[in-house]
């Protein structure tokens, strides 16, 4: 039987939402999945290695304050508390102080160090702190996170096996007001956080995540230190495959970080979720263009308007689009539920969220540059990030003044 181009539009695109809908109902397995193993989870006593936590810091956060105390009170024998910023005028600073002197048993410190390694600002501000790093087993974890206090332990206790040599945690977002700011946790709950799932399901891990990525010192040093991840802009996935390379295994803890989100703006939620995606893009180039089965009421739409065009009937694909996006509602209740993130927000932004999200993945297609803490970066195939200002600048100030850092430890 010959068939026509509109035939095969109408029978790809129905297959493409069918697809999408099997998506989603595999994430929201996975999701169970998951949310059972952590129930039935406790953290051993045994083995507890001391543990040095690296917080670079560059400006202030929404409720900053709290978020860098629930690292300061954790349940764990010995650990080491390291702040770090670049600029002896950062805003964070009398924040950090205050706590350092709230606690005064507390192995606690701050680093400022203007030096610059690489265009990775974030690593370089790493780099700067580890030398003051006492332990064997460093965690990094990014600023915005908070954790409770059992938080330690359950990271520590699956280095007990010498096969691990890094361990990371996945993060929900929690919004703290304004219409971005519950988009962008949607964004983390129901799409980033199954995706990794799903990929920790179907194949080994092979990367972390900057919420939490602890390593082994000696194996971190064996990959050539942070000085390594310097020009990465995936530093955390760039850290999990210097890792696995090396044979050890990446443990994905049961562990969820809650991550604090107040998006000023539209604008600032588009740039933040436009550099994750050209950040995916980079780091797996095949599988990213396959993400667009994931926007499943988007891939509805779609499917829904080549069935009225091919049948002239309203029906079939209003029921089709409705379908799906009860099932897509769904799991943004159960996801939210499951995740305890508070106000979900309005169901009518389950749609928009979807639509943006399409909409930034097709944008990532269109350029190589990302906007990073108010820099302007380009991106390499390699996932390497350049700034030719900030280079011109790092060169002439280091030919005026050869010794530019100052490590100053509080």
């Amino acid at each position: 039987m010959h068939l026509h181009f509109h035939d095969i539009a109408l029978l790809a695109t129905v297959a493409i939402c069918v697809s999408s809908l099997v998506y989603l109902l595999f994430a929201a397995l996975c999701v169970e999945r998951f949310h059972r193993s952590r129930k039935s989870h406790s953290c051993s006593t045994d083995h507890l290695r001391p543990i040095t936590i690296l917080k670079p810091i560059c400006g202030l956060d929404p409720e900053m304050d709290e978020n860098l105390r629930s690292f300061c009170v954790q349940d764990y024998p010995e650990y080491q508390v390291i702040f770090g910023v670049r600029d002896e005028n950062d805003p964070a600073i009398p924040v950090i102080r205050k706590i350092i002197d709230d606690y005064p048993g507390l192995d606690i410190s701050l680093v400022i160090n203007h030096r610059i390694h690489g265009t990775n600002h974030k690593v370089s501000n790493l780099i700067n702190m580890s030398s003051s790093a006492s332990h064997a087993i460093l965690l990094i974890a990014d600023s915005d996170m908070r954790v409770p206090q059992d938080y330690l332990r359950t990271v520590a206790t699956p280095f007990a096996d010498q096969a691990i040599g890094a361990v990371t945690c996945l993060y929900s977002g929690t919004p703290k007001g304004g219409l971005a700011s519950a988009l962008n946790a949607m964004f983390i709950n129901e799409w980033f956080l199954p995706s990794v799932l799903i990929s920790r399901l179907i194949q080994e891990t092979r990367f972390c995540l900057g919420a939490t990525m602890a390593v082994r010192r000696e194996i971190l040093e064996d990959c050539g230190g942070f000085e390594a991840l310097s020009d990465h802009l995936a530093d955390d996935y760039m850290l999990g495959k210097l890792v696995t390379d090396r044979g050890y295994n990446i443990h994905l803890s049961r562990f969820v970080v809650e991550n604090i989100i107040q998006e000023p703006d539209l604008g600032t939620m588009l740039d933040h979720e436009l550099r994750w995606a050209r950040t995916l893009r980079t780091v797996k180039p095949i599988a990213y263009p396959f993400t667009f089965i994931t926007d499943t009421f988007v891939m509805s739409c779609l499917a829904g308007l080549t069935v009225y065009l091919h049948t002239d009937q309203l029906l079939l694909p209003a029921a089709l689009i409705g379908f799906v996006l009860l099932a897509r509602i769904a799991f943004h209740l159960r996801v939210n539920h499951i995740l305890d993130t508070g106000n979900s927000g309005p169901l009518w932004l389950v749609p928009l969220r979807d639509i943006i999200t399409f909409l930034i993945r097709f944008a990532s297609f269109t350029g190589n540059t990302i906007v990073w803490r108010r820099n302007t970066f380009s991106v390499d195939e390699a996932g390497l990030i350049y700034n030719e200002e900030a280079i011109r600048y790092q060169h002439a100030v280091t030919k005026k003044i050869p010794d530019l850092a100052i490590n100053e430890e509080y």
